[in-house]
């Protein structure tokens, strides 16, 4: 557990500290080595009601409509089937306040499930911002999240995944580079990658 929160410092304290690195830590991991994708469905969702949660899960979505083989369902068709989106779903950590204390194995698998099931998607990614931090007198900051990857019928877990993306800079190029590096690696290692075109 220690290790988690020396992690998230870690990773908040590289990102601040590092004005000419990438603005951007992402890393997603499988939770199943032996994982082959079984259907093509796929939802976006954000774990709480603050407004950089449901971006970031929006922008998610857009990224990973252009650059994998998922049917990516709308903002309007997740609105349309869970009435009351967004919503705080209990989430995969301890506490979130200058950084996300994660713990996997927290987390409301019941409510996700539910959800998943009347969006009848075969998988359903679930990303949880509740935080985004500011250094004093600063416009640009960082929004820190953990996400998981559940797939249909029994809300298996598939994938857990770690960012940081910077926010405020002007035309948001930042927050682009770090969503669209999460929607390829989800893609990638779940094998619903576009394939490059030679």
């Amino acid at each position: 557990m220690r290790s988690h929160l020396y992690g998230s410092v870690l990773s908040v304290l590289v990102l601040l500290l590092c004005s000419g690195c990438a603005h951007y830590s992402v890393d997603l991991n499988l939770t199943d080595s032996n994982f082959k994708s079984k259907g093509k469905s796929i939802a976006v969702i954000s774990g709480t009601k603050e407004p950089q949660n449901v971006a970031l899960a929006k922008l998610i979505g857009d990224s990973l409509k252009k650059s994998s083989r998922y049917q990516v369902a709308s903002p309007a068709q997740i609105s349309q089937a869970v009435a009351t989106y967004p919503q705080t779903i209990k989430g995969p950590y301890k506490s979130a306040y200058l950084f996300i204390d994660t713990d996997w194995e927290l987390g409301d698998r019941k409510k996700i499930s539910d959800i998943q099931s009347r969006l009848g998607v075969d998988y359903l990614l679930v990303i949880w911002a509740p935080i985004a931090v500011y250094q004093q007198g600063g416009d640009i900051g960082h929004v820190p999240a953990v996400a998981q990857l559940f797939e249909r019928p029994n809300t298996k877990e598939i994938a857990q995944m770690t960012l940081i993306v910077a926010v405020g800079d002007e035309g948001s190029l930042y927050l682009k580079e770090g969503v669209d590096e999460a929607a390829r690696q989800l893609a990638e290692k779940t094998s619903m990658a576009i394939a490059a075109k030679k």
